[in-house]
């Protein structure tokens, strides 16, 4: 692909224009930086130990490509990519070269000052434009030979591929589009699927594009992000950086129309401190869910002010009458023991692993231990916005909705404002925001859009006062609406047609006939889909729903696509990870059909369904056993934010300041001073530092499984491989695996053969090496995103340390022959 960069600096350089010429060079420039980015990933991936690089971090940052980013992430991977792969990776980025006596990082961070404060904030005249086309060329060029080992070639059947050494690494990410390189506009998760949006790089046309990627791509980090995992996200509002926790779904849809009224009166409440409770209430599929959705999911990305003090945690509940346990799905009765898991839900912010006497208390007590919690971390009841989604599921008799307003007044005063979706007007005082049908105007452009989407031919000719007739039919209803035109769509009939179609049936009529319908456009593997995840007991999530299409043998965006077409489930979208849940009269559509098969058959899918049960307990097993969300326990206070987000931006002096300030305003959190040891072992050569801090966290919590973990890796680090390996010995005793703690003791005897000197020590720590990672490599069960991290680790180390042992005899026959050892 370098050919075809160095082509495509030709024809810029014959640009007459200096500013055509610069904003030509700008988009190879920042195209060619996002291809390095990319395989840089995935070499990362392939090469570095995934437990001391941070690559969710970067590459969730990457999903949103900004040319300053660039910068930062081969800031951070460099060092460790020079340990890993070799010490002359990327040479001439850090440090001046043959080529140029300026580092390229220095050159580039140049280039994103010039781009900040002239063609993105100011103005660019021509003599500015003249001198920054001459230094873009320059900056490519030595980008060109700076990165050369890391830009793939394109093979004969399309596929990317580097050279040696790093051939055995496999591109997944498509960074061609025609032939041509392009420039990557945004990478976007839904429902677990995964798309990057990009644009080809020409400079005569560069049409927009969006593909598809793998489930496991490099930015997904598979089955390390469990649904509703609070997330700590940062952004700017009236030039000041606010910071926050939630765990908020994505957007329920792309075509959101209208609700101006309603986003408006949702803000004005927001900004009303003295309001303690907001009521968003209306039938069925006028949209509420959606509405306040978009309104949090604005809020996430800065796009309207809100008034001072922000809350510092947003937790969103569904109110699920179901949850999943070691012994299978539990159903709740009654409002008390749902409420009690919303308020759990919040307190999993804190810790996202709860004891047992958060169960074993309720009601008024759990409100009371919840509140000493938020007391605990310097949170009042105005840093807490609780959402509650489809609250008439709690209660049905009139006492039931007596008691719920109940909750809903002591937790609003106690723990924090909320915001509540029903279907019903709930028994409480609170600022009321009622969702009805669209207004015509809006349900004609919803239409118009929908249309558009999926190709519904009558509907895009039909005139303005028919669609207004049509829109009117169905009470402007959003759901009623994208159901006209989806039906339209694939039966290809006129509108009058379809509405008297859909008019001649009830209202569950009209449920199976959209079942039925869309039942007949979905392929074998998609209906086999169902028949599978109406037996299982585990909960739809991402992770479910993957192990069906494996059973089935289906990809998982086949199905989705298949889903998405369909009113069968409440899909619940946190991007990475989602929840499903069927609709009861679906589940009976699915149930009948179901029926309809042989018994042999019916036999594949419940043996199916009962694999895929069985995969969900051993996963619930891993994640008990490593926690990916423990990060959420450690940034609980202010200081402890901003160092988190510091670190992200790769302000590693800044951090270890907002770390010491930290540990001072919160000195008994045993899981931030694990984090600080991280940060001190992985960003600095201060070992002794982290040391100290991890001993600290030790003392703090001696089951803090993590920070023996951690202690043992700073004495590996430090060359202590003996004291190492007692504290690995301590993280087994209290829950790691064996093949865990096998591999990290073959790791570090891996590192300590580097630097000891005398040839046959070393060899006989390679050696150790070797045999521990075959017997970590037996006792890996492969079950689980944590164990498979664990196995790759393995398969690397196996070729590493087999590549030095074989280096290491070599040294040692050549000290024989002359008579050296």
């Amino acid at each position: 692909m370098d050919n075809i960069y160095t082509e495509l600096l030709v024809k810029a350089s014959i640009k007459t224009n200096s500013i055509e010429r610069v904003s030509y060079l700008t988009s190879i420039l920042r195209s060619l930086l996002q291809l390095v980015i990319v395989t840089t990933f995935e070499i990362t991936r392939a090469k570095a130990p995934s437990d001391e690089i941070d690559l969710y971090d970067l590459t969730n940052r990457f999903c949103k490509p900004v040319d300053g980013l660039p910068v930062q992430i081969i800031d951070t991977l460099t060092p460790h990519l020079r340990r890993y792969i070799h010490k002359q990776f990327f040479l001439g980025w850090f440090e001046p070269s043959v080529n140029s006596e300026i580092p390229l990082s220095r050159q580039l961070q140049e280039w994103v000052t010039y781009r900040n404060n002239r063609p993105a904030h100011g103005v660019l005249d021509s003599e500015l434009a003249e001198e920054w086309a001459n230094r873009t060329l320059s900056i490519i060029q030595t980008c060109l030979l700076v990165f050369k080992e890391v830009i793939p070639r394109i093979g004969s059947d399309g596929t990317l591929l580097l050279a040696q050494p790093l051939n055995s690494v496999v591109i997944t990410t498509p960074l061609i589009y025609k032939n041509s390189p392009i420039v990557i506009l945004n990478i976007t998760v839904r429902k677990g699927i995964w798309k990057l949006k990009g644009q080809q790089l020409s400079l005569e046309k560069s049409p927009e594009f969006t593909v598809d990627l793998t489930e496991d791509n490099v930015f997904s980090n598979k089955g390390l992000k469990p649904v509703g995992e609070y997330e700590l996200v940062d952004v700017t509002l009236d030039d000041k950086q606010f910071s926050f926790f939630h765990n908020v779904p994505v957007r329920q849809t792309d075509t959101f129309e209208g609700r101006k009224k309603e986003l408006g009166n949702l803000i004005e409440w927001i900004n009303d401190e003295d309001s303690r409770y907001c009521l968003v209430y209306g039938d069925g599929g006028y949209g509420k869910t959606t509405l306040v959705l978009e309104l949090l999911n604005q809020f996430i990305e800065g796009q309207f002010d809100v008034n001072e003090p922000l809350p510092t945690i947003i937790s969103y509940h569904s109110a699920k009458m179901t949850k999943w346990t070691e012994d299978g799905l539990l159903h709740f009765t009654g409002v008390t023991p749902v409420m009690d898991e919303c308020i759990r839900e919040l307190i999993r912010c804190f810790y996202p692993t709860l004891s047992s006497d958060w169960y074993s208390i309720t009601g008024r007590a759990l409100i009371d231990k919840a509140v000493g919690v938020l007391k605990d971390n310097k949170l009042n009841r105005n840093d807490v916005l609780l959402v509650l989604d489809n609250t008439e599921t709690l209660a049905t008799t009139p006492s039931e909705v007596t008691d719920l307003g109940q909750f809903f007044k002591s937790v609003g005063k106690q723990i924090g404002r909320i915001i509540i979706t029903s279907r019903r007007r709930e028994f409480i005082e609170a600022t009321p925001i009622v969702i009805e049908g669209l207004s015509e105007v809006e349900a004609i452009n919803l239409m118009k859009r929908l249309a558009d989407e999926y190709k519904a031919t009558s509907i895009q000719q039909a005139g303005e006062p028919k669609l207004r007739k049509v829109a009117n039919q169905l009470m402007c209803k959003p759901i009623l609406l994208e159901a006209l035109v989806k039906y339209v769509a694939v039966s290809a009939l006129g509108v009058e047609s379809a509405i008297e179609n859909i008019f001649k049936k009830s209202n569950e009529d009209l449920l199976e006939f959209l079942y039925e319908d869309a039942w007949k456009r979905m392929n074998d593997l998609q209906r086999e889909i169902f028949f599978v995840i109406i037996h299982l007991s585990c909960p739809l999530d991402q992770n479910s729903i993957s192990s069906a299409c494996q059973e089935v043998g289906i990809q998982q965006t086949e199905f989705q696509f298949g889903l998405a077409e369909t009113h069968f489930a409440i899909l619940t979208d946190y991007g990475r990870s989602y929840s499903l849940e069927l609709v009861d009269l679906a589940k009976r559509f699915f149930f009948q059909q179901f029926n309809k098969l042989d018994k042999s058959e019916k036999e594949r899918f419940v043996t199916y369904a009962e694999t895929v049960d069985k995969i969900s307990l051993q996963r619930q097993s891993i994640e008990k056993e490593y926690r990916t969300d423990r990060v959420a326990e450690a940034f609980r206070s202010e200081y402890a934010k901003s160092a988190k987000v510091y670190a992200d931006k790769g302000d590693i002096t800044n951090s270890i300041e907002m770390y010491k300030l930290a540990l001072e305003d919160d000195p008994l959190n045993s899981a931030l001073h694990d984090r600080f040891s991280w940060l001190l072992l992985n960003k600095t050569q201060d070992f002794e530092y982290a040391r100290k801090i991890s001993e600290k966290a030790i003392i703090l919590d001696p089951k803090n499984c993590d920070a023996i973990v951690g202690l043992a890796l700073v004495y590996y680090r430090l060359g202590e491989v003996n004291a190492g390996d007692k504290y690995i010995d301590n993280a087994e005793k209290i829950g790691r695996s064996k093949s865990f703690c096998i591999l990290r003791k073959a790791i570090a005897r891996y590192h300590s053969s580097k630097i000891v000197e005398n040839v046959n020590d070393a060899i006989s720590l390679l050696e150790q090496a070797q045999s521990m990672l075959l017997i970590a490599e037996k006792l890996n069960n492969k079950a689980g995103s944590y164990e498979a991290k664990n196995l790759k680790d393995i398969n690397r180390y196996q070729d590493l340390t087999a590549t030095r042992l074989t280096a290491e005899r070599k040294r040692k026959n050549t000290q024989d022959r002359l008579g050296l050892s």
